[in-house]
C-alpha cells in the first residue's frame, strides 16, 4: 500500500497480482483489457523469509485507486502529538542528507522537495496517520518520482507473501526492511517501481516508493532506498534536538507570471540568493532572522521565487519575492470610483524602474476572527526588464479587548528599500 498526499487528498494505490498472473517457472503475465501486472512465481524462496505464503486468491485480490480528501492538515496537531513541525524538519533534512551525492532533487517548492507535510486529519477506518514527502529525483539521466510516508502503526511486519517483496532484512536494532521491485502496465504503458518498507520496534512504519514510466533504471538502488527507509531520524519516538532546524515551507507569489518552475535556472536562483544575502549584510543594525534572507525558493505556481522569514524574538515577519515578465505599474487615480484599497506612493527612478510603497495603516489592517490584527508595509520595485522584487514586512497586533496605546511596527521602510533594490537580472 502506497499512501501519498497529492494536493488536497490522500491517494491510496495498491497493486496486488490476480491469480491470472500467478505463474510457475518464469511464465508470462496474463493480459487483461487494461491492466497487466508482473507475473508472480509460487512457490518461491525469498531471502530473509523463513516462510513464504501463497499470493491472495481471486476473492482477496484487488487493484484500486481512490482519493480521500477534505481533512485538516496542520503541524503540531494535538491529535497527532508525534508529528511536530520540528520533527518534520529533522526528518526532511535527514532524508535529503541520505541521498547519494550524485542524486539531484529536481528544483521545486518545498512541498515537492522532500519536505514532510502535516498529517491530514481524516477519520477513515484502516488508514494509519501518516506524514508524506515527495520529490522528483535525477541521476545520470534517469528520473523517478519518489514518495515517502512515515507514521505510527500497530500492525508490525506482515507475513512474507509471494509477489509483495523480493527480500527482507532485519537490522541489529530489530528494524525489518522489505524490498520490492515490480512493474505494471495500464493500456500498454509500463511503469516500473521500487519500494522499501521499514517496520521499527517503536511501531514506526516508513515507506519509500520510486516509480518511473518506460525505463527500469531508477535513481536509487535497492540498498540505497533501504538505507533511507531505516534512517533512525524517521522513528516517531526518536528524540529531537533541543533546537531543531527551521522547517522549509511553501510560499506564494501573486502575479501575472505565466511561467512554471521548469523555467527557473538553479544557477540564477543561487545568484539571486547571494545578491539578497549581500544586500542584508550591507544594512547596519539589521535584526537577526530565523534563517537567511537569501533563502528564496520556487513558489508553488509560476516561475517566481519567494521566502518568508521571521525576526527572532518578535512577531515581525519579512516576505521577499522575485517574479518576471511584469508590466510597469502606473499610479492609480485616487478619484477613480473603481479603485478600492490603500493608495500606494508611486515614483519613477532615473533608470525607468517604478517603485511603490504601501505603508502601515491601521485602517487597512487585516483582522482575523479572534481579533488579532496584521499590520504591514511593503516596497516593490519593478524594472523595465519586467523583473519585480517585493519586500513586505508584517507584525501581529494582539487581541486583548482594548486598543493598544502604541501599535507595534513592521520593519522600517529603510530596510525594505534596500531589500527591494537588490539587483536581480533578467528573470526567470
Amino acid at each position: 500500500m502506497v499512501v501519498t498526499i497529492i494536493s488536497v487528498g490522500v491517494v491510496a494505490a495498491s497493486f496486488i497480482s490476480t491469480p491470472n498472473n500467478v505463474v510457475a517457472d518464469g511464465g508470462t503475465a496474463a493480459t487483461t483489457s487494461e491492466v497487466v501486472t508482473e507475473p508472480v512465481e509460487y512457490p518461491v524462496d525469498i531471502p530473509g523469509c523463513d516462510d513464504v505464503q501463497e499470493p491472495p486468491t481471486e476473492s482477496e485480490s484487488m487493484l484500486f485507486s481512490s482519493s480521500i480528501g477534505g481533512g485538516e492538515s496542520t503541524y503540531d496537531n494535538p491529535a497527532f502529538p508525534w508529528m511536530t513541525s520540528g520533527r518534520a524538519a529533522v526528518m526532511s533534512e535527514a532524508v535529503r542528507a541520505a541521498l547519494p551525492s550524485d542524486v539531484d532533487i529536481v528544483l521545486a517548492a518545498p512541498s515537492q522537495s522532500l519536505s514532510f507535510g502535516p498529517v491530514e486529519d481524516i477519520d477513515v477506518p484502516g488508514f494509519d496517520p501518516v506524514s508524506n514527502a515527495t520529490a522528483e529525483l535525477m541521476r545520470d539521466g534517469s528520473a523517478a518520482f519518489v514518495s515517502l510516508g512515515v507514521g505510527p502503526s500497530d500492525k508490525g511486519a506482515p507475513p512474507c507473501v509471494a509477489g509483495s517483496l523480493d527480500s527482507r532484512d532485519t537490522d541489529s536494532d530489530g528494524t525489518v526492511v522489505d524490498i520490492n521491485d515490480t512493474w505494471y502496465e495500464i493500456a500498454g504503458t509500463r511503469t516500473y517501481s521500487r519500494s522499501a518498507t521499514a517496520y521499527r520496534q517503536d511501531g514506526t512504519r516508513v515507506s519509500v516508493h520510486l516509480s518511473a514510466p518506460s525505463s527500469p533504471t531508477l535513481p536509487l538502488e535497492q540498498d540505497e532506498i533501504a538505507a533511507i527507509a531505516a534512517l533512525p531520524e524517521l522513528g516517531v519516538s526518536t528524540p529531537l534536538p533541543s533546537e531543531p532546524p527551521v522547517l522549509r515551507r511553501d510560499c506564494s507569489v501573486y502575479s501575472s507570471d505565466e511561467g512554471t518552475v521548469r523555467d527557473i535556472n538553479p544557477e540564477a536562483l543561487d545568484a539571486a540568493n547571494a545578491a539578497f544575502t549581500a544586500s542584508w549584510a550591507s544594512l547596519r543594525g539589521a535584526p537577526a532572522l530565523d534563517r537567511p534572507v537569501g533563502s528564496l525558493i520556487p513558489a508553488g505556481f509560476g516561475s517566481g521565487i519567494c521566502t518568508d522569514v521571521a525576526v527572532l524574538g518578535s512577531s515581525i515577519r519579512l516576505a521577499v519575492s522575485v517574479v518576471g515578465n511584469q508590466p510597469l505599474p502606473t499610479a492609480p487615480d485616487p478619484y477613480d470610483p473603481s479603485f478600492y484599497g490603500q493608495l500606494p506612493e508611486t515614483r519613477t527612478l532615473p533608470d525607468g524602474s517604478v517603485i511603490q510603497y504601501f505603508d502601515a495603516d491601521v485602517t487597512n489592517m487585516l483582522t482575523s476572527e479572534d481579533g488579532t490584527g496584521l499590520l504591514s508595509r511593503s516596497v516593490t520595485v519593478t524594472r523595465p526588464s519586467g523583473v519585480q522584487v517585493s519586500a513586505r514586512s508584517s507584525v501581529e497586533v494582539g487581541a486583548n479587548g482594548k486598543a493598544p496605546l502604541t501599535l507595534p511596527e513592521p520593519l522600517p521602510v529603510g530596510i525594505l528599500d534596500v531589500v527591494a533594490a537588490t539587483p536581480i537580472g533578467q528573470w526567470p
